[in-house]
């Protein structure tokens, strides 16, 4: 019993764990790089809307495009991702002033 503990103990301190408090928790490099690329990719997405918007808005004004309908469209889609890329926002900062709460 007492060698389970000690390998247990030997294989917790060769992986990559943040402990304090008597208590660890594994760090996982990968969830970070995964949640960083998908920040990233909603990001692109955002401003590929925007610039959409933009450019359609653009060719109404000056007479190039007088499609209304793709036009609205293209403005709600691009509000909508806006609006949900600072709601994602708003939760990582959020989480990250919990996280500067916690006393160490």
């Amino acid at each position: 019993m007492i060698e389970g503990i000690h390998t247990s103990l030997f294989e917790a301190n060769n992986n990559k764990q943040l402990s304090g408090n008597n208590l660890s928790y594994p760090v996982d490099d990968t969830t970070f790089k995964v949640s960083f690329e998908a920040a990233k990719e909603l990001l692109a997405v955002t401003n590929a809307a925007e610039e959409t918007t933009t450019q359609l808005t653009y060719d109404f004004m000056t007479g190039k495009n007088d499609n209304i309908h793709e036009l609205m469209i293209a403005q709600e889609k691009s509000s909508i991702l806006l609006q949900f890329t600072m709601q994602v926002r708003n939760k990582i900062v959020e989480a990250y002033d919990e996280i500067m709460r916690i006393p160490v």
